[in-house]
């Protein structure tokens, strides 16, 4: 019964704050609004990015209906995520706030993860890199700058209205679903509450794309399940380490890909944005074709992102089968790879030559 209120009243208080900064918006608008402009940008409307804080509100509400360990592991990983959640809600009221800068506050909120809760990856079940995280310093920097990457894996999904969000609800399911098997209420709490923050934000982002969750948003979520993937299997000695590298799979190869494309071509680098991402790319593709057949062009967003949401449910299914087998987990995430990179080429191939095209949200 807890754990039910603890999500309803997360999820009400998200919503409530969400549709506040919705109506409130001409107030704000000039500070808050998500500019159209930009090579990666999808949308044609200038819209509020600002629903990080409906999410914190919703989980900080939440949260402080669960007890004991739950509600001190939820905030031990809120308090980690402040100093990401300050530069990037910087960035999206100024859109002034350099790379660096988010780099920067990313890994200082990876370290105090850490410190905080006393968490850090020492061993991954492969060999050689297992002896290297036998060293404390070494598996701290090694957490710190895991954490960071899922955050900035995050905010990059963050493209297409949902994407994101309904990325993380997968996700979350499907580690709330390994914290049952393992008994481990404490985790199960902690993934109920940020589904409900992130619910009450999802019922204003999608299918319509009336609020953005902004960088100080997707940086909180990413932190949040990079938390509860590293600390669930240490707390669960009986489950692979990597379970969170496959329930994370699809951000973190976006990512990975991203990099590499960005680092192969000679007029750009690793942070500069593109439009060349999947769901950039299925788009001005399959979803543009899916949506002219149905006669209704606003559909191109929300079919992009079931399209992806099928990628993430496939790594999660994996990851929950096989939680228990590192093998399996391995082999789980060399399939999503797989199917990423041929759903990739596949779009790669149909997308259209004019990238000066827009969405309309």
């Amino acid at each position: 019964m807890t754990l039910f209120i603890a999500l309803a009243i997360a999820l009400a208080v998200s919503a409530l704050i969400s549709v506040l900064i919705v109506v409130t918006r001409r107030f704000h608008g000039r500070f808050t609004y998500d500019s159209h402009i930009g090579v990666q940008k999808l949308h044609r409307c200038p819209t509020p990015r600002v629903g990080s804080l409906a999410i914190l509100g919703g989980a900080m509400a939440g949260g402080a209906v669960l007890a004991g360990q739950a509600q001190a592991d939820l905030w031990y990983l809120l308090a980690a995520a402040v100093p990401a959640m300050v530069v990037g809600f910087l960035e999206d009221v100024t859109k002034r706030v350099g790379v660096k800068m988010r780099l920067v506050a990313t890994f200082v909120s990876g370290l105090m993860f850490c410190l905080l809760s006393g968490y850090y990856i020492h061993r991954v079940d492969i060999p050689g890199a297992d002896l290297l995280l036998s060293v404390p310093l070494f598996a701290v920097l090694f957490t710190t700058f895991a954490v960071a990457g899922i955050a900035h894996a995050i905010n990059i999904i963050d493209g297409v209205n949902g994407l994101s969000a309904g990325t993380a609800l997968v996700i979350l399911g499907g580690f709330a679903m390994v914290a049952s098997q393992t008994g481990d209420g404490a985790m199960l709490g902690v993934c109920v509450v940020m589904a409900g923050a992130i619910g009450g934000f999802f019922l204003l982002n999608f299918p319509a794309g009336r609020l953005f969750m902004g960088d100080a948003g997707a940086y909180l979520i990413g932190l949040t399940l990079a938390g509860i993937a590293v600390a669930l299997p240490l707390r669960n000695a009986e489950l692979s380490p990597l379970i969170g590298l496959l329930a994370l799979a699809y951000p973190v190869v976006e990512t990975l890909i991203s990099a590499l494309r960005r680092t192969l071509r000679a007029d750009t680098s690793p942070s500069q944005a593109d439009r060349l991402h999947l769901h950039s790319l299925f788009y001005r593709s399959r979803a543009r074709q899916l949506a002219n057949y149905l006669g209704e062009p606003r559909l191109r967003a929300p079919l992009t992102s079931m399209a992806m949401w099928l990628l993430v449910m496939l790594s999660v299914w994996l990851m929950v089968i096989g939680a228990e087998s590192s093998s399996v987990i391995l082999l789980g995430l060399a399939l999503v790879a797989m199917v990423y990179l041929a759903i990739y080429r596949r779009v790669a191939l149909l997308r259209p030559r004019d990238t000066r095209e827009r969405q309309v949200a």
